[in-house]
């Protein structure tokens, strides 16, 4: 009898995860529309990869460089299926950790492990159900509970039969969600943990005991994070049952279907993929799938408004500057100006102060401490949390990049009297470079953006649509700095010395001088610069693109040398390894 009830109740599980997990809100939030999270997700590279090193670069573009070596060595992709398939040595994994930079997929892979578990496509033998836990929701639960309530809160009601369900751990699969975002320390001696799966405890304790394989020891488990936070989580698992991936992001062909599913209409997906193929800054950035759904955002915009495709900027503040004008271009009449601007100052203001305090997502008394007394923006998503038996309301933009974006934005609109005044956790900008070079996993963005912002046509661009003004001092001060040795060093993993010359490279500082696009600039903040040497480096096309502006731009190079390294073409065959050295007449 237990067995049919726990089958009967498993088909209406399934329906309720199939109804929940089918649509997926659109980020354009403008718009709010659900779509199919079918019509969303594409094929995701996903490698058998436990990188220890830590994340020096912004994830996002790191991971750009890494999947184009994937790439060129020709790795064997794995798939979600096989995950928990057993090893060479017989042993199936309990824990798979699922990594990747911020934007690469991540969410929407287990989003689609859940909807393809429901549909009866995926783990059919080896699950009986699947639990998802999000990070995000977790930290707003400051109250005691069980895994058992962690399970009910998946369920469609409270009729769950937990105990029969709990009866066999061997076939449960929770997917953890974010662990990146987690707030708690986990630092839990084997003292505190809970064996008791109907115990309730701190939310930290019931996670950790989940981890360190205390409760439910013959449960499988799947969390996806941030690399900058693997070495983090590593400490709290049970390594022996322990498998690592990392989600690369999209193959070409993968980009490519990824714009026909977008666009829908096959002559428009066509048009838009030739052009940003011939484009290699764009090309390169849709490896990254929040990247290629911003660039799919904008060309659609720009092809129903019957504009040439051709104005799109190359650059990655330029892609970003053009979705925020089409998401404000509905909010332009003089009454909704003055709206517009301080919305703006106060989202800039809420995104800086979050960037200080690594803090992602916010309460309402932190959007009204900005200004946004009505938490309306078109660039905040409103989430709806269950806590006790009410439901409270956090917002967050719409992707940790977009935080990023306002947070440089910030710096730009804002003078520095303000940031004194402030009292907020924000920083003077000074304190954004030195910080930057400890931190560089979180503000290295913002730094690229700071730049991309300062460019002279951007900052026209600004002010005609946002009617705001900019500190003129800003940027004769970015130029000092940048020509400084202690900003320089910031960016220097390796001081590469030839006789009296310290040589120093590294490529952020080039990416932030790309960023800004002007060659005057260029050339005053490389004018010391008199030979590059690179050694031990796989060159991507983004690399070679930015390395060249920024070489056109060096005045008094004399010389390059480069030693062991290579660049890669679209052909993988036809890198070109070297030692080799060019002078510079």
């Amino acid at each position: 009898m237990l067995l049919v009830t726990n089958s009967a109740y498993r088909v209406k599980y399934r329906e309720h995860i199939r109804n929940k997990y089918t649509t997926i809100k659109d980020m354009n939030s403008r718009l709010g529309e659900n779509v199919k999270l079918n019509s969303r997700y594409t094929k995701l590279i996903i490698v058998n990869e436990h990188r220890h090193k830590k994340q020096r670069e912004h994830e996002i573009m790191a991971l750009g460089r890494r999947h184009a070596e994937i790439m060129a060595e020709r790795a064997s992709p794995v798939t979600i299926a096989n995950l928990f398939d057993s090893d060479k040595d017989g042993q199936s994994p309990q824990i798979v950790v699922l990594q990747g930079a911020a934007g690469i997929g991540k969410t929407l892979t287990a989003r689609k492990i859940m909807l393809d578990w429901a549909n009866e496509e995926l783990y059919q033998n080896r699950f009986d159900y699947v639990f998802y836990i999000n990070c995000r929701e977790i930290n707003l639960d400051h109250e005691w509970g069980s895994v058992e309530d962690l399970i009910l809160k998946n369920c469609p009601d409270q009729n769950a039969p937990t105990k029969e369900i709990l009866m066999k751990p061997e076939k449960l699969l929770f997917i953890i969600d974010g662990f990146d975002e987690l707030r708690f320390s986990f630092n839990q001696p084997t003292s505190n943990l809970c064996s008791d799966p109907c115990k309730k405890q701190p939310v930290e304790i019931i996670l950790s005991s989940l981890f360190r394989k205390e409760v439910l020891h013959k449960s499988y488990l799947i969390i996806t994070t941030r690399p900058a936070t693997l070495e983090k989580l590593g400490q709290c698992l049970k390594d022996e049952s322990c498998a690592y991936a990392e989600i690369l992001g999209f193959s070409e062909n993968e980009r490519k279907e990824y714009f026909y599913m977008f666009f829908g209409n096959e002559e428009q997906a066509r048009r838009a993929f030739n052009f940003v193929k011939d484009n290699e800054m764009l090309f390169t950035m849709c490896f990254v799938p929040i990247a290629c759904w911003i660039i799919c955002t904008v060309l659609k915009q720009q092809m129903e408004a019957g504009e040439d495709l051709a104005q799109t900027s190359d650059t990655i503040t330029g892609i970003y500057m053009l979705y925020l004008f089409s998401l404000l271009e509905g909010h332009s009449s003089n009454s909704e100006k003055q709206q517009v601007q301080d919305n703006l100052k106060g989202l800039c203001s809420l995104a800086a102060d979050g960037l200080w305090r690594q803090k992602i997502l916010f309460e309402e008394e932190d959007v009204k401490k900005h200004g946004l007394d009505k938490p309306d923006s078109l660039f905040l998503n409103e989430n709806m949390f269950q806590k006790g038996i009410v439901c409270e309301r956090v917002y967050s933009f719409i992707h940790l990049s977009f935080q990023e974006f306002f947070a440089a934005l910030f710096y730009v609109l804002e003078q520095e009297e303000t940031v004194k005044k402030s009292a907020t956790a924000i920083q003077p900008v000074e304190k954004l470079f030195e910080k930057c070079g400890k931190s560089r996993n979180y503000l290295m963005l913002t730094v690229r953006f700071l730049f991309g912002l300062l460019n002279k046509k951007r900052m026209e661009e600004m002010e005609k649509n946002l009617s705001c003004k900019f500190s003129p001092k800003l940027k004769n001060n970015l130029l000092t700095w940048v020509k400084e040795k202690p900003f320089l060093s910031l960016f220097n993993y390796d001081k590469l010395l030839s006789g009296k010359e310290e040589i120093i490279f590294y490529l952020d500082y080039f990416y932030c001088l790309y960023e800004i696009q002007e060659m005057k600039f260029v050339q005053s903040a490389m004018n010391h610069f008199t030979e590059l040497k690179f050694t031990h480096h796989t060159f991507t096309k983004m690399d070679q693109i930015v390395l060249q502006f920024c070489i056109k731009n060096c005045c008094k190079l004399e010389s390059i040398y480069i030693e062991k390294s290579r660049f890669l073409n679209e052909d993988p065959n036809e890198d070109s390894p070297g030692p080799c050295k060019w002078p510079l007449r």
